[in-house]
């Protein structure tokens, strides 16, 4: 029984430093469960916009959606990699509260702030090479901008919280 135990634990604790890779396509079909048993991380490459959109209204006709939301009973840590014109329609809310990581161009984390005044601090903790998403309404301490350029993080000012598909 011990050596069974042993074998689940290693097991776990092996899940939890794998990673996997998934081309999306509208034209492949979702992959197996199988891939939630064997890695906790999933980065899933050329996410398109109707793909966030039908995810964002949890489409259930649309396998890839289903498939994200079986990863998400199984713990999984999602990275969608989007392009930078594709970035831009990402609901903030998705962003902020959804348990994923946007990245731009493979290398560039998206994050967005819900603080009014966003302080030097605050910038100090995000990766270099951030993508950080704001609201006409928030601004940055001036220490705040000049790590900004330092960090060569890009900021992306919106209107309004609302994406495009939801007006």
């Amino acid at each position: 029984m011990d050596n069974l135990m042993a074998r689940v634990v290693e097991k776990i604790q092996q899940r939890q430093t794998q990673f996997h890779q998934v081309v999306y396509s509208e034209t492949l079909n979702a992959p197996e469960i199988q891939v939630f048993i064997d890695n906790a991380n999933v980065d899933v490459m050329t996410t398109p916009l109707n793909f966030l959109r039908d995810l964002y209204q949890l489409n259930s006709d649309n396998d890839w959606v289903k498939w994200v939301m079986k990863g998400f009973e199984y713990d999984i840590q999602f990275r969608f990699e989007v392009s930078d014109e594709v970035s831009r329609f990402i609901p903030i809310k998705m962003i902020r509260d959804w348990p994923l990581l946007f990245v731009v161009d493979a290398k560039r984390p998206v994050y967005s702030l819900e603080e009014h005044v966003i302080s030097r601090g605050r910038i100090a903790q995000l990766p270099d090479q951030s993508v950080v998403v704001l609201l006409r309404n928030q601004n940055l301490t001036s220490e705040a901008a000049d790590l900004v350029r330092s960090k060569d993080i890009q900021l992306q000012v919106r209107n309004d919280a609302e994406c495009i598909w939801q007006k």
